[in-house]
């Protein structure tokens, strides 16, 4: 999420490292355990740990290289399933973590390994099930400026996409948020989440302003697009009420949502990750796959 904030080694509680990806769904610790992983002092680790865990889900996947804003290349990695040919479902989430001094980076779990978890898990679950190919396309260098999304629409236009779903900040409390500024191209998918609201019985808000992520790269195309994350109720209410009237001075510390006093910084670790959130989004995620790819010519 491209916001201004703050990285971290951590100690990983315990968790195991290695992927956890049953034949059925996930349980929620086990998704907990894949976004720990994510916790590696260099991009290249965690470039590494993403292909071990697409290996573990049995999800084929290609590395495609562009020059972006670091001496080495970037790394988007891209997942295709389905038919190879007609209009496809296009599933976002960056996968890379702020860089701090030194080069090391900062844990980068609920910016955005939770996310990724969560787009891991729905991209298993519906593979094979949908009349729409699903794409799975997990972002490089978004921390730089949606460099990796700008290169991959650069590469491959967005005309393919009957709808692109973005995920960021998925992994803690229990109110999805999901953005209104994505152009009318993108109303029947905003129309298709609240639907989705209602039938699931969630708690959800809607933002007017919603804080940029690499669905602006794919709105600003011409792309339908919606970005979906999460937060506790009443820190998604405060992040909303920022997002409208940002300060034009030093704000008030109690005004600031404690989400942006933690990504980009060493406090984002992998206590702050609840894995009821991480089933809850793969839960919501799924579903609007699969509506989405009912509704869709």
């Amino acid at each position: 999420m491209k916001l201004l904030f703050l990285v971290l080694p951590a100690t990983l509680l315990g968790l195991s490292a290695c992927a956890l990806w049953p034949s059925s769904s996930s349980t929620p610790q086990q998704l907990l355990a894949n976004v720990a992983a994510f916790a590696q002092p260099t991009h290249d680790a965690r470039l590494e740990t993403l292909k071990s865990q697409l290996n573990a889900a049995g999800l084929a996947y290609t590395v495609e290289e562009f020059t972006g804003r670091r001496a080495a290349p970037g790394r988007n990695v891209v997942v295709r399933t389905g038919p190879a040919t007609g209009k496809q479902i296009l599933l976002t989430a960056h996968y890379d973590a702020l860089e701090m001094e030194g080069g090391k980076l900062v844990d980068g779990v609920v910016d955005n390994a939770g996310s990724v978890v969560a787009m891991i898990e729905t991209t298993r679950r519906v593979a094979g099930k949908t009349r729409h190919s699903v794409t799975l396309f997990l972002t490089d260098q978004e921390e730089l400026g949606l460099v990796g999304a700008r290169a991959f629409i650069t590469a491959h236009g967005v005309e393919d996409f009957a709808a692109v779903i973005n995920a960021d900040i998925n992994a803690n409390g229990d109110t999805l948020m999901h953005g209104l500024n994505n152009g009318a191209q993108s109303a029947f998918i905003t129309e298709a989440v609240r639907e989705l609201c209602a039938e699931l019985k969630r708690s959800c808000l809607d933002f007017p302003e919603y804080p940029p992520s690499d669905d602006s790269a794919f709105s600003a195309a011409g792309a339908p697009t919606v970005s979906l994350g999460h937060q506790p109720k009443a820190e998604a209410e405060k992040l909303r009420a920022f997002m409208l009237n940002p300060p034009r001075s030093a704000p008030d510390p109690a005004t600031i949502p404690e989400i942006l006093a933690h990504i980009h910084t060493p406090n984002d670790k992998i206590d702050r990750v609840e894995p009821a959130t991480l089933a809850m989004a793969a839960d919501f995620f799924t579903a609007l796959v699969l509506k989405l790819d009912g509704e869709l010519e």
